[in-house]
């Protein structure tokens, strides 16, 4: 199930999309959300059973499907024929060809109340926000806010088992604009909110409404994952960001065509520099289990389901690590590896081969935002956090993570690790014959410092000759507190103090002190002086 948001960020607005009701419902509960105060929250002013007559049935090989075709509850049949056979290729997608848990069903339908014959798994269609027992589904919510549909669970008890509630229509009830009908049930008046706003596809902008058998399509792989999701973890006692990435990735490789995880990805993009398993970013975080698809192994959730089941109190963080260890990788390079190539989402994409692409819609995403920095920067430093910058230059004495450069230059993006600290510079002398540059950096739960190798002995001005941007000095002794710049003659032209290994002088800045010519700079106001070419 999916709601709509609204996210702005600075002056920027995008919808973030129907989300799924299936994880909110269970958070409500889990933090003890009491109803909304709206009295009008409760849709319906009659008993549930008044809203529907006659439950007809449809069994497919796996699947035991309740529907009725009169009042607000009303299926068509092409409806149903398609729910049936998105079912079983769901079921044949999940269980046969990824080999996961098959979903274990309730005995009884929640909403119409129907035994459920044994061996297949239920799925009611129905008016979402007229369910049996709303506070139960919606964790205390008695509404589901945009929802189009809902995996529900027997209880804390018997959490393995779980039931399909699948909207009829895909309208969902607008709260700015309610409308309401009307049924006559044996002489009394039944009024009810009527479900009349349309959700529409991120990608192509069609209304679900009018394409519902594509959204039959993505919604049926997402929470059939999230019932097979519980057998393997106890949702009411583990909950974590992964039950969504998860099955939202799901989405993209059970429905590829839809891409209906396009509304997650801004928000996800924007939230560089907070951890990657918050709330907040769960659906957008299936960019992250698309890597692991698709660089890491196939099977790869799989085996962190697994490993869930086997150790359910450990956290994502120590299962991804444990799993990828396993296998004599890096956690650390992985997810720096997952940084870098999502550094390069949307039109920056085609700067580098498709096989380096998260997904092969990638060129189609938003492009990642860069933090634009002054000259000298400390990087961020947040545990499993990725970060993008541009404009300076990083100080990384005190750095643990990981840290590389991307030069581009020509439409071309060439990837540079920072292997020690001496290496920033040799970067930035690069950067001076490229387009631009970016600083990403990452940091996993153990994060390693950057090697403090050694450092060139002498010191060197570049670039050389200087002819645009900044002229920097590298590496500059602690011994001393200024550099000097002397004319042919040996008239001093500037003398500029530093405070670290590197001093970087401004373009203008060196215009306006020196004209075209040659000059010779050194460190203290003694010693041996090196020349330097100046041209502009």
């Amino acid at each position: 199930m999916k709601i709509l948001w609204i996210l702005a960020l600075a002056s920027s607005l995008w919808a973030a999309g129907h989300t799924c009701g299936t994880m909110q419902a269970l958070e409500n509960q889990a933090q003890g959300k009491k109803a909304k105060p709206l009295a009008a929250l409760v849709p319906a002013s009659c008993a549930i059973d008044d809203y529907y007559d006659s439950v007809y049935t449809r069994k497919t090989s796996h699947f035991q499907i309740f529907y009725t075709l009169n009042g607000p509850h009303a299926a068509k049949k092409a409806f149903i024929d398609t729910l049936a056979v998105q079912l079983e290729k769901s079921w044949s997608f999940h269980v046969e060809k990824n080999r996961m848990l098959p979903p274990l069903g309730m005995d009884s339908s929640v909403h119409y109340l129907k035994p459920v014959q044994a061996g297949l798994y239920p799925v009611e269609v129905l008016e979402i926000n007229l369910a049996r027992n709303p506070r139960a589904l919606y964790g205390n919510s008695a509404f589901c806010e945009d929802c189009f549909a809902v995996t529900t669970f027997k209880g804390r008890n018997e959490w393995q088992k779980s039931e399909l509630l699948i909207d009829n229509d895909f309208l969902v009830v607008d709260l700015n604009n309610l409308e309401y009908d009307f049924l006559n049930v044996n002489g009394k008046t039944c009024s009810y909110w009527v479900s009349s706003k349309e959700i529409t596809n991120p990608d192509r902008n069609y209304s679900y409404v009018k394409e519902w058998d594509k959204a039959i399509r993505v919604t049926v792989v997402h929470e059939l994952y999230h019932a097979i999701q519980v057998r393997y973890l106890n949702p009411y006692e583990h909950l974590n960001f992964w039950f969504e990435a998860s099955a939202t990735g799901m989405e993209e490789l059970g429905a590829p065509d839809i891409n209906d995880y396009f509304r997650y990805i801004p928000s996800f993009l924007y939230s560089a520099g907070k951890p990657m398993d918050i709330a907040s970013t769960q659906y957008g975080a299936s960019l992250f289990f698309l890597y692991l698809q698709n660089h890491v192994d196939p099977s790869f959730d799989k085996s962190l389901w697994e490993a869930f089941s086997k150790k359910p109190d450990k956290t994502f963080r120590q299962q991804l690590s444990q799993l990828l260890e396993a296998r004599k990788d890096s956690p650390q390079d992985r997810f720096h590896d997952f940084a870098e190539k999502l550094a390069l989402s949307g039109s920056r994409a085609n700067a580098v081969d498709s096989s380096l692409w998260i997904s092969k819609d990638q060129p189609r995403w938003d492009n990642a935002p860069y933090q634009t920095v002054s000259e000298k920067f400390l990087p961020d430093s947040t545990i499993f956090a990725y970060n993008y910058y541009v404009g300076g230059f990083p100080d990384v004495s005190n750095y643990s993570g990981k840290s590389s450069a991307i030069l581009f230059k020509k439409g071309h993006a060439y990837f540079r690790p920072v292997s020690s600290l001496s290496s920033i510079d040799s970067i930035r002398i690069d950067s001076f014959q490229a387009d631009s540059l970016v600083w990403v950096f990452s940091r996993t739960e153990n994060p390693s410092p950057l090697p403090n190798s050694s450092t060139p002995k002498s010191l060197r001005a570049y670039p050389t000759p200087w002819r645009h941007g900044s002229l920097c000095f590298s590496p500059l002794p602690t011994s001393k507190e200024f550099i000097e710049i002397r004319n042919r003659r040996g008239d001093l032209v500037l003398r500029e103090k530093y405070d670290s290994e590197t001093l970087c002088l401004e373009e203008g800045f060196i215009k306006s002190k020196m004209v075209p010519g040659v000059y010779r700079y050194r460190a203290g106001s003694s010693g041996k002086t090196k020349d330097i070419i100046i041209i502009y």
